[in-house]
């Protein structure tokens, strides 16, 4: 049987986490901008990001109790449903990406997201602020009764 390697204490939840969401509110149109840190990257993902090579696929939900939720999954450049990735300064890169609902004027800083979740080296559950949640679905919203 393998020894047990006692680790560091991390307290989960608290300090900085590296995820960054903000809303940016320029001439070109409102947009919300995604930010990972070098250390994110290397502590979530196994490494930091190759811009050139890595992508990320991100996925939300409006179910009732999951809408708070935004995933992360690393992927390659060439993916259909991945975004490409924008380097930034010291080793940390970000997204662009359109609101996916409505959002007041103006813009709003960067906010840091807590990790509540995943699969390394692969994929981040993150959560969402208030503001950037997806509208819950309500019953038979996009769905058919009968039928």
């Amino acid at each position: 049987m393998p020894p047990i390697i006692p680790k560091p204490f991390q307290p989960v939840g608290t300090g900085k986490s590296g995820f960054t969401i903000s809303v940016v509110d320029a001439k070109k149109g409102q947009h919300i901008r995604i930010g990972i840190s070098q250390a994110a990257q290397s502590s979530h993902f196994g490494g930091p990001f190759d811009h050139e090579v890595h992508a990320l696929k991100l996925a939300l939900s409006n179910d009732q109790g999951k809408n708070h939720i935004l995933t992360l999954e690393l992927a390659k450049i060439g993916d259909p449903n991945a975004f490409t990735l924008s380097p930034g300064i010291k080793g940390s890169v970000s997204i662009k990406l359109q609101p996916w609902g409505p959002l007041a004027k103006g813009k709003r800083p960067a906010t840091e997201m807590v990790v509540i979740g995943g699969r390394a080296p692969s994929i981040v559950n993150l959560k969402l602020p208030e503001y950037a949640r997806p509208e819950v679905k309500k019953i038979g919203q996009g769905e058919p009764l009968m039928g």
